[in-house]
């Protein structure tokens, strides 16, 4: 009889365990979740006690590559850039849809290739919208 840690032996407790307590899966969860927001939260936090509070005009000023600001930092930027970025993302996020689909392309069903022919049309339709509005010439 085999005693390493991967013997049925070693997991049939286990599972006598959690078929008594449908709920105990879900207190790993929870514990998972309080670890995770602990681990985002214990940096804001320790950085707000042990940072050295010194305030002054020279801190509390607009900084920008090591130069100095010249003029009022609040500058408004054209919506033009914004949309030019939000164009990237949609089809930069495009990818990550595409690839594993085109990986696992000769294994897929006709529906498959049907949403994801929709999907396409989709994505040429926005990037001809984005072409006729002007969003894609660069001034």
């Amino acid at each position: 009889m085999p005693s390493g840690l991967l013997s049925t032996s070693n997991i049939t407790p286990l599972l006598a365990n959690t078929a008594s307590e449908p709920y105990a899966g879900y207190l790993l969860l929870a514990v998972m979740m309080l670890l995770a927001v602990g681990f985002a939260c214990a940096p804001l936090v320790l950085s707000a006690i042990l940072a050295p509070k010194k305030p002054g005009e020279i801190k509390e000023s607009a900084f920008e590559c090591g130069l100095e600001s010249k003029g009022d930092p609040w500058v408004q930027f054209k919506v033009q850039y914004y949309l030019y970025a939000l164009a990237f993302v949609i089809f930069d996020i495009e990818v990550v849809f595409l690839y594993p689909w085109a990986v696992a392309f000769t294994g897929l069903s006709f529906p498959a290739f049907l949403a994801m022919g929709v999907f396409i049309l989709l994505l040429a339709e926005s990037l001809i919208y984005l072409w006729i509005k002007g969003v894609l010439t660069w001034k």
